[in-house]
């Protein structure tokens, strides 16, 4: 298995609100994640810092699961964790009011890949067919608005509340988890934060990362440029995970 993670500040923005993890546990399985912060002065960074931080503890000293069951229950559990983690800071220190996170992630461990979600960063994969698409969905006000039928998929990309987040870690409570099995072969995963999807269509995206002849990191290089290209507005993060012949995981 190959991995590559890479962030970029943008052209505009003065500081990175994205924070990213390439984490391994005591037996090897793999548990990548993406965090774009909101809020604020500097916390944004906090919030997305303090989940990356708490996953990465908490992974690192992790078994192993035995099963699917057990993996999918220590993933719901410690995302409710890390969403508590970060909620308390948010309300009980004043400059960290209003602060959160996204979180978009993959656990790749022997039985299976599972993608999780909470925000609007994204999860993507290509395929062994050849095929590639986005293995989440948006938890934005415009992506309700499409689901609803009141908006189309062109309309949503240049809608003015189309950044308006529905659901993210820190911001609630309570949160929504979606977290989802891919059963289909997949070749290479790619975790990005919106400074890349919200201006780089899918479209471009999908034949940067079908081209085989190019190395992780070419890709990774490629698709910051792409966004750069569009004015880098925001924060760009990107992680991509090559599986390889007789990975396990």
């Amino acid at each position: 298995m190959k991995c590559f993670g890479a962030t970029d500040t943008g052209l505009v923005r003065a500081n990175n609100q994205d924070s990213y993890v390439i984490a391994s546990n005591e037996v090897g399985d793999v548990f990548a994640l993406v965090c774009d912060g909101i809020g604020g002065g500097n916390s944004g960074d906090v919030a997305s810092q303090t989940a990356i931080q708490y996953f990465s503890e908490v992974f690192s000293a992790n078994k192993g699961f035995k099963d699917e069951e057990e993996a999918l229950t220590w993933l719901r559990y410690q995302i409710r964790k890390a969403n508590d983690t970060v909620f308390t800071l948010s309300t009980t220190r004043r400059e960290y009011q209003g602060m959160g996170t996204t979180l978009v992630g993959v656990l790749l461990i022997p039985q299976g890949s599972y993608v999780i979600n909470v925000g609007d960063s994204r999860a993507y994969a290509s395929f062994q067919d050849g095929s590639f698409r986005c293995l989440t969905q948006d938890h934005t006000l415009v992506q309700d608005m499409v689901n609803h039928g009141e908006l189309s998929e062109e309309e949503m990309m240049n809608h003015p509340k189309r950044n308006m987040l529905t659901n993210a870690l820190g911001i609630w409570s309570n949160i929504r988890i979606d977290l989802t099995r891919i059963d289909d072969p997949a070749d290479t995963f790619l975790l990005c934060s919106d400074g890349l999807h919200g201006y780089v269509p899918d479209s471009v995206i999908a034949k940067v990362m079908l081209d085989s002849r190019q190395t992780l990191q070419a890709k990774s290089k490629q698709l910051m440029n792409l966004a750069l290209l569009q004015g880098g507005y925001d924060n760009i993060t990107i992680i991509l995970i090559q599986k390889e012949a007789g990975d396990k995981r």
